[in-house]
């Protein structure tokens, strides 16, 4: 039977597997590709068009991927099979794993408090960097918080899958650690030997000596971890525990933490004073430089807030991860093929696909686009894009060159005098006098930008109007008009149909923005940062106008502002057309 170990790297993964393969019933690979060759597997199912010629169904699919399952260890005579890799923990691949093993997967994990990890991958690299450069600029570093991030959210939604090991007590308590291994896997408990044998791993394809080397005994390994980090550096990654009860420290309120709370209550000047005082203090801080970003393009310093914003990036506050490629990234070459990765969210990726143009006309590049495959049908005919591909397909695609999408104003040396509001994208059809609505988008991502407000004001402001739901999911009012919303062309064809859309700040703003229809936008005190330039107007939509938020906790103002607009914009109608089409003048239907 397979099982599955997978741990957060440095917390004494090697060391369990050393101990689980002195059983002569158990095999524990080295670190394996084996899901990474199911996951390929998969997008090729999904992507393939032959997939749906054939008319392939996801039952065959799990066979095939139990088949591959089962004849990667088919030379091996142990019952026991444990393979080792770190995104087992990912929930999507545990939900695809419960359907090819016909049960849930069962995943060991060793874990350990994070400074502990860190500074012992600091060691192991033995870097010349700083401690705190080496955090900005070490693959090894990114790894360890990508991999601790998947485990948490993996581990947060199926607890009942894992069976987690701390380091500390793998090493003092073995033997009952052990046992816990094998109860949770259904198997009989075995003495350890305390001669510990080395695995079977090898080094060099990482890059670094003695990554997998084992002590001759079991023992913690010694450090002093706040020395080799730094007082700040120590305190920052202390707490996030999700494997145990110990309480989360209690920590100071830091000069970002009271930025961030003058700036929700709309005390900008005051949030500004301090960003800046701490970078004067602390010009090498990535987050500081990061919130700063917003306040100067709040300032109309549009290119010196992106600037500031991109140092987000080795902080993961900005943009998406590294593609991976070895070519550079683009910096105003002319007459080269550039590969512009979308980033962000749906609405990010429908925003920043706008700068192809620019790469184009201005600068005579053939532009890739790498997106979100659900995007694709709407980003047809694109200005300046020569290619579509998915996220997933860009290993595939030959450039010079390629661009993380939420940068491309820099090497383009944009302000925001030099942003054009025009539409970018094409109408599916005429307008029918419909007001479109969206109250929500992505619920997390709304409570971080403080951007949710209650839906029945939303519902209570258009009620009385000829509405109809962009909202994909969730319920609505009886008397709004709903229909289906399966796909991204479906969508635009739905805001197509309307004359306005009333939004929070959401994906379906920026495609109806895009599409250039008018579109009124509901943003919080401190907003995204693409409305921090004050004003109800936006120079990257000409069609929009922004209603915002006065009072922190509150959105009365906003709400009743747009139900006087839009009272007022029905007796305009009315007195422009008092005997025309009722259809096209937000009469109640």
């Amino acid at each position: 039977m397979i099982y599955f170990l997978s741990s957060i790297p440095r917390s004494g993964s090697t060391l369990l597997a050393s101990l689980l393969g002195q059983r002569e019933d158990t095999h524990v690979s080295p670190t394996s590709n084996l899901a990474d060759i199911l996951g390929a597997v998969v997008t090729q199912f999904m992507s393939n068009p032959a997939s749906v010629a054939g008319k392939w169904t996801k039952t065959e699919l799990y066979q095939t991927l139990k088949a591959i399952v089962d004849s990667r260890y088919v030379s091996r005579s142990e019952k026991i099979i444990f393979d080792k890799g770190r995104i087992w923990p990912d929930a999507k691949n545990m939900e695809t794993m419960t359907e090819v093993l016909g049960k849930p997967p069962k995943i060991v994990t060793t874990v350990r408090p994070m400074a502990e990890c860190i500074a012992s991958f600091y060691l192991v690299d033995k870097s010349d960097l700083p401690v705190k450069q080496w955090l900005k600029e070490s693959d090894l570093f990114s790894h360890l918080m990508t991999s601790y991030a998947v485990l948490k959210y993996g581990y947060e939604k199926y607890p009942e899958n894992f069976c987690i090991v701390e380091y500390s007590d793998l090493c003092k308590h073995t033997q009952r650690e052990l046992d816990r291994v094998a109860d949770f896997i259904g198997i009989p408990h075995i003495a350890f030997s305390p001669e510990i044998q080395q695995v079977d791993e090898n080094d060099n394809a990482w890059g670094i000596k003695d990554l997998h080397t084992l002590e001759p005994e079991i023992k913690e390994t010694a450090m002093n971890t706040r020395e080799i980090l730094g007082d700040e550096i120590y305190e920052c990654y202390q707490g996030g525990e999700f494997w145990n009860d110990n309480p989360e420290p209690v920590r100071g309120n830091q000069p970002i933490d009271l930025a961030l709370e003058a700036g929700l209550h709309g005390h900008l000047e005051k949030g500004y004073e301090i960003l800046k005082h701490e970078q004067n203090i602390h010009p090498e801080n990535n987050r500081i430089a990061f919130n700063l970003g917003w306040y100067e393009m709040r300032r109309g310093n549009l290119l010196k807030g992106h600037k500031l914003l991109d140092r987000g990036r080795p902080e993961d506050v900005f943009g998406n991860r590294h593609i991976g490629t070895d070519k550079p990234v683009w910096n105003g070459e002319r007459s080269v093929t550039v590969f512009m990765e979308m980033e962000g969210g749906l609405g990010d990726q429908i925003h920043y696909v706008r700068y192809a143009k620019y790469l184009k006309q201005d600068y005579g590049c053939k532009v890739v686009i790498g997106i979100d495959r659900s995007l694709i049908p709407i980003m047809k005919n694109i200005d300046g894009v020569d290619f579509i591909v998915t996220h997933e397909a860009s290993e595939f695609v030959d450039f010079d060159y390629w661009l993380p999408s939420m940068s491309a104003p820099v090497p383009l040396e944009m302000e925001w005098s030099d942003i054009c509001g025009l539409p970018y994208i094409d109408r599916d059809g005429e307008a029918e006098g419909k007001i479109g609505v969206v109250w929500l988008g992505n619920p997390m991502f709304e409570h971080q930008q403080h951007r949710l407000f209650p839906k029945e004001l939303m519902w209570n402001t258009v009620e009385g109007f000829d509405c109809i739901s962009l909202q994909k999911e969730g319920d609505c009012p009886k008397w709004m008009e709903k229909p289906s919303l399966k796909t991204w062309s479906d969508t635009k064809k739905q805001i197509s149909r309307c004359d306005l859309i009333v939004t929070s700040c959401t994906s379906v703003a920026h495609l109806a923005g895009a599409i250039g229809i008018e579109t009124w936008i509901i943003v919080p005190i401190l907003p995204y940062y693409l409305w921090a330039l004050p004003g109800d107007k936006t120079p990257h939509y000409g069609s929009v106008t922004l209603f915002r938020q006065e009072k922190h906790g509150c959105w009365k103002a906003p709400f009743k502002a747009i139900k006087q607009k839009l009272i007022h914009r029905r007796v305009q109608l009315w007195n422009e057309n008092p005997m025309g089409d009722t259809t096209r003048s937000f009469i109640e239907a």
